[in-house]
């Protein structure tokens, strides 16, 4: 690693194109994860992250294309991401990163550490480090001036964790596409995701999913989660078909990894207080039919049944597959959504 950082900076100062010094930088754009394929490959973190000189003397970033010698090698490009991340991605201080974002608690952070040490885990932080690197290259990153030409005059590698300070620099502040990716915590239960985040509930992630009483597998949600960002298909967040294609792409691969079984239903819940995508074709015909009094299943699939909550008096829940109960005041609450195991590419277009 060393020897190969002094051949890449004396090759880049020298004025020869990183191409020729073996460095490959991230490209601008990725297409989505395809996590089954990557749990394939022999290796998941991707090429060493290696800091060089370049032609000004300032400091740019890139990897290197050999694979690990081994899996202790490996380890520790996995921890190198997580500790970017740490630095970089993750809100662990009150009044830092987005607007209302909470800080992460300790456990929070530990069960993020863990993860990114596993394959899939690995697979999500590596596109988060692809994302630091591309930043970092534009100049969009503060660093450690300091460090950096003490490293260089030394002639010693410098690793871009201990490089940066963890905020932008001038120019990334004022730059429209220094866009982070950010993970932090909110006040409830589970993870939500957003294009450019992960909010994590302060009140923990069950040990048991509500409504179905499966087993929750922590990786497999935090997997779940980053396949509704922009490293996964940013478009399936929050809609009925979305959700379903998600957990066959994105959760049960690891749920099988860790020895859980798939999850074959997934139940959505209705939230009074979320508003309905737009977008979400789907719900939107549901509701138009529970609205008018009578459900047909067959023209609303994969959604396969219906829950309401009634008050007769207290709240009870039961099945409302034909439409609204005509005995009691309910409200539609769950949707049983069948998951796929073969997913069309174009699922998730309206």
């Amino acid at each position: 690693m060393t020897r190969a950082f002094f051949l890449l900076a004396g090759l880049l100062l020298g004025g020869v194109e990183a191409q020729a010094a073996q460095v490959v930088l991230p490209p601008d754009e990725r297409p989505p994860v395809d996590l089954d394929q990557e749990l394939t490959a022999p290796w998941q973190a991707g090429g060493a992250l290696v800091v060089f000189a370049g032609a000004d003397g300032r400091p740019r970033a890139g990897r290197l294309p050999a694979p690990p010698a081994d899996a202790a090698e490996e380890r520790a490009r996995r921890l190198e991401h997580f500790t970017l991340a740490l630095k970089v991605n993750l809100v662990t201080t009150a009044g830092v990163g987005p607007p209302n974002a909470l800080p992460l608690t300790s456990e929070q952070v530990a069960l993020l550490a863990r993860f990114a040490l596993t394959d899939a885990g690995a697979v999500w932080f590596r596109e988060v480090a692809d994302d630091t690197l591309r930043l970092f290259n534009k100049g969009y990153l503060a660093y450690d001036e300091t460090l950096w030409a003490d490293r260089r005059d030394a002639g010693v590698a410098a690793r871009l964790s201990e490089l940066l300070t963890g905020g932008l620099s001038e120019a990334g502040l004022f730059a429209q596409d220094a866009s982070r990716f950010r993970i932090y915590a909110h006040d409830g239960r589970g993870a939500m995701a957003a294009h450019s985040s992960i909010r994590l509930g302060l009140q923990g992630i069950r040990c048991q999913f509500t409504f179905s009483d499966e087993l929750v597998d922590p990786y497999a949600v935090l997997s779940h989660e980053f396949g509704h960002t922009r490293y996964g298909d940013a478009r399936s967040a929050g809609t009925v078909l979305g959700e379903a294609v998600t957990v066959a792409r994105y959760e049960n691969p690891v749920r099988i990894r860790n020895g859980y079984p798939p999850r074959t239903v997934y139940y959505l819940h209705l939230d009074a207080r979320t508003p309905v995508q737009p977008r979400d074709t789907l719900l939107q015909r549901l509701l138009a039919q529970w609205r008018a009094g009578r459900i047909d299943l067959a023209s609303i699939a994969p959604i396969e049944r219906l829950y309401c909550e009634c008050n007769e008096p207290g709240p009870v829940i039961r099945e409302c597959n034909s439409g609204p109960p005509s005995h009691a005041e309910c409200s539609l609450r769950w949707l049983a959504v069948r998951v796929e195991t073969v997913v069309n590419d174009d699922a998730l277009v309206p």
